[in-house]
């Protein structure tokens, strides 16, 4: 995308990358009255009398690569390798290496995507030294693409947003960063780890477990065969939405993750924001007949009444139908970088981590055995064919936070609030990154 970064990474963002991380971790807080804003009831009714300023370029780019720039290679350093190693290292964890949480976010002038998973290595420590800063100027220009033009559509009251944050959410001056996860390809790969006995690496002895459908009197997954054929152990119980439930849950603190990450780089760059619910995941993502939203398509199944959220076409595509003919074509998709070799890897311009040679590495690697892969074929069909969806019991689409930034407006702290209600980075942030702006009064006298 084309915007107006500098060159090079002028000093208030190496200050901020110098902020002690305790001192942000201790002075984080949420601080929700910004520049242009008003609270008209309860204790603390405050008008702003400043226009609103939403963040430039450069405050954006710092909270985007806290979020999601490329940290170096995943390391992998475990008994059974697996193909976890093939990813690439990021700032927050991620389930199995998926990193299948996209970033999203919107401001006064459009509708962003970080497509963060575009990004290559180049050495163990990415940021190793102080020059290495810089490419987060690059990784902003090459890897944010804009979607939307002006501010996410998104209606100011229910069910769009929940009353208690009307008067403060996606208002002008203000960038709300959405983490989206998509929960499909993590679901088919864990399918494939729990019921693949033979290679090993989840299921433990004794076969594979069984996975079962709670939902309709624990009857077979599309697994009875590989129960008979001893693949699968029939008293290795797993229902399927505890399943379903257990993977969407860990998958969704990425979400969580990266929205605090985002949170500590706003304290250390003086950005006031906080991060929260209070929304409609639906409304957002899909929106209403009246209102876009994020533009994300949805589907309806007959085993729920509401509509399912998939994907947003072209950008970020649940492994499941529409965008896959069926769930066997979804599930070749989705695991086949797992099983590529460490010299494809390292074709594809990527960096290795460890010092054992390519074919020792890829000898201890588990990989799916060709009855494994079957299986999981078998399941994820039933899921599809019995719930019309994919996952069954979860949406294959998620969201949950939202982390808004936007820039404080002091006076509203100073009458309301304490001294030490923010901090030195808040009160000297328009002299630091601003030195060329000035307020301006947004009343109508």
């Amino acid at each position: 995308m084309t915007s107006s970064l500098p060159e090079g990474l002028p000093p208030q963002v190496q200050a901020a990358w110098e902020y002690p991380l305790f001192d942000a971790i201790m002075g984080r807080r949420s601080r929700r009255f910004g520049l242009g804003m008003e609270m008209v009831s309860g204790p603390f009714k405050h008008r702003s009398d400043k226009a609103p300023i939403g963040l430039n370029d450069l405050e954006t780019a710092l909270l985007v690569a806290a979020a999601t720039a490329t940290t170096g290679p995943i390391f992998a350093e475990t008994q059974l390798p697996g193909g976890m190693v093939k990813t690439i290292g990021k700032p927050y964890p991620s389930a199995m290496g998926s990193h299948r949480a996209r970033l999203f976010f919107t401001n006064d002038h459009g509708v962003y995507v970080v497509n963060a998973d575009q990004e290559k290595m180049t050495k163990m420590r990415e940021f190793e030294t102080k020059t290495d800063r810089e490419k987060i100027l690059g990784f902003y220009r090459n890897h944010v693409q804009k979607i939307q033009d002006g501010r996410m559509d998104l209606p100011p009251q229910e069910p769009g947003i929940w009353p208690h944050n009307q008067w403060v959410t996606n208002k002008p001056g203000t960038t709300i960063f959405m983490p989206v996860i998509d929960v499909t390809k993590d679901l088919i790969k864990i399918i494939l780890n729990m019921s693949d006995g033979k290679a090993g690496r989840y299921a433990g002895q004794g076969g594979g477990y069984f996975i079962v459908d709670d939902r309709h009197g624990m009857r077979p997954c599309g697994n009875q065969k590989w129960a008979d054929n001893g693949l699968l152990n029939p008293k290795k119980i797993l229902t399927l939405s505890r399943l379903e439930h257990l993977l969407t849950t860990g998958m969704l603190a990425e979400s969580a993750f990266m929205s605090q990450l985002i949170a500590l780089a706003m304290q250390a760059a003086g950005i006031g924001g906080w991060v929260y619910g209070g929304f409609s995941p639906t409304i957002v993502l899909g929106g209403t007949p009246t209102c876009k939203g994020l533009g994300f398509r949805f589907t309806q199944c007959h085993s729920d009444p509401f509509p399912i959220p998939v994907g947003l076409d072209g950008v970020f595509e649940a492994f499941c139908p529409p965008y896959y003919p069926s769930m066997r074509e979804a599930v070749d998709a989705a695991i086949a970088g797992a099983t590529m070799t460490m010299n494809d890897w390292e074709a594809k311009g990527m960096l290795k981590p460890h010092l054992a040679p390519n074919e020792e590495f890829d000898a201890a690697t588990v990989q799916a055995s060709p009855e494994g892969r079957e299986c999981v074929k078998d399941i994820c069909c039933y899921i599809y064919e019995t719930f019309g969806r994919f996952p069954g019991t979860q949406d294959p689409i998620q969201m949950n936070l939202f982390a808004q930034a936007h820039h404080l407006d002091l006076d509203f702290y100073d009458q309301h609030l304490k001294p030490g209600a923010y901090s030195e980075t808040h009160a000297n942030h328009f002299a630091n990154w601003h030195a060329n702006e000035s307020f301006k009064s947004s009343r109508k006298e």
